[in-house]
C-alpha cells in the first residue's frame, strides 16, 4: 500500500502558532502547491475558534481537491460539530497509557477507554465518510514500557472498530520517546496485529521525529503526518521535506509531493508566519554556503561532492561561499578569471591572507561592495560587484518599518511574503510595526526601492540596518 501524507499544519502547526484566517487560507493554497493531497484541520471549538472561519477553510481546500480531515476528540460534542461540514473524513483520538488514564483523564480503565472510542465511531458512522481515524494517544509508551499485553489486546481490538467503520488506527509516539530503530520496530509489531492499515505520527522531542517517520514508511505505515518545517506542539513533528524529499531522492519512493516547489514554499511559508526556518535546516541559506577552504576549492568545480545532486536541482539557485579565515584562494583566482583579469597562485595566497587579516582585526567579513573594492585595489584594475555577490551573495540588511494607522499590516505582510528577497517578516509592537530581513542587490530596483515604491501611503518611516 502506497503511504500518503497527511499534513498538519493547519492543525497540529496551531498548536505552535496561532495564524489569522487571511494566512491560513493561503498556507492551505501552499499546501495544494506542494502536492498535498490530505490535510487535517481542527473541528472548531466556540468561542474559541468559529465554525464560520473554519468552513471557510475546510471548503477552500475542499473545492481544489483536498482531502480535509477534521480533528476533535472521542466526544459527542466534538462529533455533533464535525457532522456539520462536508469533509472527507475525521480524526478522533483519545489516550490509551496508563500515565494518561490517571492523570489526563481522572483515572478510567483501558475498558472504559475502549467502549468510548468504539462508541464514537458508532456515531460517526452515519455520515458516511470514506475516511475514520482512530487515534491511540500515546500509544508508543505501552511498547517502550513493553506493556506489551495493553498494546497487544488494543491492536485486537482494532477489528471491532473496522466493523464499527474506522478505516485507519493512528499509533503515534506522543512524548517523542522513540529513535528509528524502535520507530521501525514499533510500526512492524502494530501492523502485525491490527485489523486496520496503520498511521504514523512522530514528536520531536529528541529531533527525530523526521526520521522515524521515514523508518515508519518504510515499515509499512499507510499514512504519515508532516507539518511545514516541523511546526507542532512543544518541538514539532515530523518535518514535511525532511520526510518527502530523502525518500524521493534516497530511496526513489515518490509521495506526491511537487518536488521542485518545496523551497519556494517553504521561503514564502517562512515569510509570512514568522517561523524562520532554522539554520540547520535542509533548506536554509546556511545549507548552501560551504566554508571550508578545501570544501571551497572542490565546490567550484563540483560542488555535488558536498551537496546532493537532487538538493542542487530542485532547491538551489546557486551555491555561496562564505569568507572565513579558512577560505579557499581558489575563490580569488575564480573570480579573477571570470572577470577577465590574470590572476597567479601566489597573489591569491596573498589576497586571501590579507581578507582573513582585516577579518580578524575587524570581527568583519565585509560586504560584497567592499571585497569588490579591495580586489580592485589588490589586483590593479576593477573587479565588477555583481562578481563578487555571484560568490557570497547578496548584502543583508533589517529594514524596520513604521506604519501609518490606516495601513493595513496584514495585508502588506501577505504582500511581502511573495517577494523572494524578502527572508524574514515580523509584526511587532513599539516605535515600529514591521521588522523584516532581506537581501539587498545591486540594482536600480533593490528591496528598499521596492517597498517605497509598492507602498508610499502606508509606510510612514523607513529605517536600514546592514547586517554582517
Amino acid at each position: 500500500m502506497q503511504c500518503v501524507l497527511l499534513d498538519s499544519t493547519l492543525r497540529e502547526g496551531e498548536l505552535y502558532k496561532v495564524l489569522p484566517l487571511p494566512t491560513k487560507l493561503r498556507v492551505a493554497e501552499l499546501l495544494v502547491e506542494a502536492g498535498l493531497k490530505r490535510v487535517e484541520v481542527t473541528v472548531d471549538y466556540p468561542p474559541r475558534t468559529s465554525f464560520e472561519d473554519n468552513v471557510r477553510l475546510v471548503n477552500f481546500l475542499r473545492d481544489r481537491g483536498v482531502e480535509v480531515v477534521l480533528h476533535g476528540r472521542v466526544y459527542r460534542r466534538d462529533i455533533e460539530a464535525m457532522g456539520r461540514y462536508d469533509v472527507y473524513g475525521v480524526a478522533l483520538y483519545l489516550a490509551v497509557s496508563q500515565l494518561h488514564l490517571d492523570h489526563k483523564l481522572g483515572g478510567i480503565n483501558y475498558e472504559e477507554a475502549k467502549l468510548r472510542i468504539l462508541e464514537a465511531v458508532e456515531l460517526v458512522r452515519p455520515m458516511g465518510l470514506k475516511y475514520v481515524r482512530v487515534t491511540y494517544e500515546d500509544a508508543s509508551r505501552l511498547y517502550m514500557e513493553r506493556r506489551l499485553d495493553v498494546l497487544d489486546d488494543l491492536l485486537r481490538f482494532t477489528g471491532e472498530l473496522r466493523s464499527a467503520g474506522a478505516t485507519l488506527i493512528s499509533i503515534p509516539d506522543t512524548a517523542g520517546l522513540m529513535t528509528p530503530r524502535h520507530s521501525r520496530e514499533f510500526t512492524a509489531y502494530c501492523l502485525e496485529r491490527s485489523y486496520l492499515p496503520v498511521a504514523a505520527h512522530f514528536h520531536n522531542d529528541y529531533g527525530l521525529a523526521s526520521t522515524n517517520t521515514i523508518e515508519s514508511i518504510l515499515a509499512g505505515a499507510a499514512e504519515a503526518h508532516v507539518t511545514l518545517l516541523g511546526i507542532g506542539d512543544r518541538n514539532g513533528i515530523a518535518d514535511l521535506y525532511e520526510v518527502a524529499v530523502p525518500l524521493h531522492d534516497v530511496h526513489g519512493i515518490d509521495l506526491g509531493v511537487n518536488r521542485k516547489e518545496l523551497a519556494r514554499i517553504y521561503r514564502e511559508f517562512s515569510r509570512l508566519t514568522g517561523v524562520q526556518i532554522p539554520w540547520r535546516h535542509p533548506l536554509s541559506e546556511e545549507a548552501r554556503t560551504i566554508r571550508a577552504g578545501v570544501h571551497q576549492s572542490m565546490v567550484i568545480r563540483r560542488p555535488e561532492g558536498y551537496i546532493p545532486e537532487k538538493k542542487l536541482e530542485y532547491d538551489m539557485d546557486a551555491v555561496r561561499f562564505a569568507v572565513t579565515p579558512y577560505m579557499s584562494h581558489k575563490l580569488i583566482l575564480e573570480i579573477a578569471r571570470l572577470d577577465g583579469h590574470d590572476l597567479n597562485e601566489v597573489d591569491a595566497r596573498r589576497i586571501v591572507e590579507e581578507i582573513v587579516k582585516r577579518i580578524a582585526t575587524t570581527g568583519k567579513k565585509g560586504s560584497p561592495k567592499e571585497l569588490a573594492n579591495y580586489l580592485s585595489e589588490a589586483l590593479g584594475r576593477e573587479v565588477r560587484e555583481d562578481m563578487v555577490r555571484r560568490f557570497f551573495g547578496e548584502e543583508r540588511a533589517y529594514i524596520l518599518l513604521k506604519l501609518r494607522p490606516q495601513a493595513d499590516a496584514i495585508k502588506i505582510v501577505s504582500e511581502l511574503a511573495t517577494w523572494e528577497e524578502v527572508d524574514y517578516i515580523d509584526e511587532v509592537y513599539g516605535d515600529v510595526d514591521i521588522i523584516l530581513k532581506g537581501r539587498i542587490k545591486i540594482s536600480r530596483a533593490n528591496l528598499v526601492d521596492k517597498l517605497r515604491a509598492k507602498f508610499p501611503e502606508e509606510i510612514e518611516e523607513l529605517r536600514v540596518l546592514i547586517t554582517d
